[in-house]
C-alpha cells in the first residue's frame, strides 16, 4: 500500500477514535485521559516489538533520533493536546477550533524548510482548501445548525482577555502539533513505525503520569464506569495504536507535510459516525467542508 491510502487510512481510525473517546469520555480531563490513551498504546506496541527486531532494534537508534521522537511526543501528545484543550476551554470551542485546525499549513511549511521535503502550489492551495474545510467540519454541531449554545461555551461572549489568550493558546497549538510531526521524519527515518513507537508512546506515557501526579488529575479515573473503560480502551488501540502505527509509515512514503495534510481530514471521515453513533445529522456547514476537503486532498493527493 502507498503513503496516500496510508495516510487516510490512519485518519480513518484516528476518526473512529475520536468517536469512541466521546462515547467514553464526556468528562474526563484531557490529562488522564491522554496517559491511558499513552499506556494503552505502549502495551500495544511493546507486544508486537518481538516480531520487529525486539530491544536490539531499540539499541540501533541514534541519541539524536530519541531526541526528535521526544520533540514529537511534546508537540503532539503532551504540551499540544494539552494546551489544546485548554485553548477550547477559554475561548469556546468555536473559535479555538478552526484555530487549532490551520495546523497542516505550517507542517508543509516547516517540512520544506527544515527536512527538505518540495513545496509546490498545488500543495500549497491543496493545504488551504483542507485546512478551510476541517475547519468547517470542527464547528461545534450548534453552531454550525445557527443555534444558541446551551449553557454558553467558556470564552463566548464572556471575558474578552480569556477569548484572546486561548485564540493565542490555539494558534501555538497549530504550530506545536505541526513541529511534531515533522519531528517524526527524521526521528522515524530507518525505523519500523513499531519500534519508534516503542519509544514515543513510553515518552509519552512517563511525561503524562509526571504532570498527573503533580496536578492529582489521576483520581477523575475513580469515576469510569466499565462502558467508559471500554471505549476508551478500543480507542486508544484504533485511533493511539492502528492509526499512529501508520501515521509514521505515512510520514516515511509521502513526507510529513503530505501526510499532516492528509490525516487531518479525520473529521470528514469522522462525520458517518457520529451521524450514527452520536446522532448528529449533516448541515450545510458540513457540506461545504466536505467539498472543500475533498478538493484539498484531490490535490495533495
Amino acid at each position: 500500500m502507498s503513503g496516500v491510502p496510508i495516510a487516510l487510512v490512519s485518519a480513518l481510525l484516528w476518526a473512529v477514535g475520536s468517536v469512541l473517546m466521546a462515547v467514553g469520555a464526556k468528562r474526563l480531563h484531557v490529562l488522564p485521559l491522554n496517559l491511558i490513551r499513552c499506556l494503552i498504546s505502549t502495551t500495544f506496541f511493546w507486544v508486537l516489538l518481538p516480531f520487529y527486531g525486539g530491544i536490539p532494534a531499540l539499541a540501533e537508534i541514534s541519541p539524536l533520533q530519541w531526541l526528535w521522537m521526544a520533540v514529537s511526543v511534546l508537540g503532539l501528545l503532551v504540551l499540544g493536546d494539552t494546551l489544546y484543550f485548554r485553548s477550547l476551554d477559554l475561548a469556546g470551542v468555536s473559535w479555538a477550533m478552526p484555530v487549532a485546525s490551520i495546523s497542516p499549513l505550517w507542517a508543509v511549511l516547516l517540512a520544506a524548510a527544515f527536512v527538505g521535503e518540495p513545496l509546490s502550489w498545488p500543495l500549497l492551495l491543496g493545504a488551504l482548501l483542507v485546512v478551510a474545510g476541517v475547519s468547517l467540519l470542527n464547528l461545534p454541531a450548534s453552531v454550525r445548525k445557527g443555534q444558541a449554545q446551551d449553557p454558553p461555551e467558556k470564552g463566548e461572549g464572556g471575558d474578552p482577555g480569556a477569548r484572546r489568550t486561548g485564540l493565542l493558546l490555539a494558534f501555538l497549538v497549530s504550530v506545536l502539533w505541526a513541529i511534531g510531526q515533522v519531528a517524526l521524519k527524521p526521528g522515524t527515518e530507518g525505523i519500523h513505525s513499531v519500534v519508534a513507537n516503542c519509544v514515543r508512546q513510553p515518552i509519552g506515557a512517563l511525561m503524562l503520569l509526571g504532570l498527573n501526579l503533580a496536578r492529582g488529575r489521576w483520581h477523575e479515573l475513580r469515576a469510569l464506569d466499565r462502558r467508559s473503560w471500554g471505549a476508551i480502551a478500543a480507542a486508544s488501540l484504533i485511533g493511539t495504536g492502528l492509526g499512529t502505527f501508520l501515521f509514521v509509515m505515512a510520514i516515511q512514503q509521502v513526507g510529513a507535510g503530505r501526510a499532516a495534510i492528509l490525516t487531518s481530514v479525520a473529521p470528514l471521515l469522522a462525520l458517518p459516525f457520529s451521524m450514527l453513533w452520536l446522532h448528529e445529522r449533516p448541515t450545510k456547514w458540513t457540506t461545504m467542508g466536505t467539498l472543500l476537503t475533498t478538493v484539498g486532498i484531490g490535490l495533495v493527493a
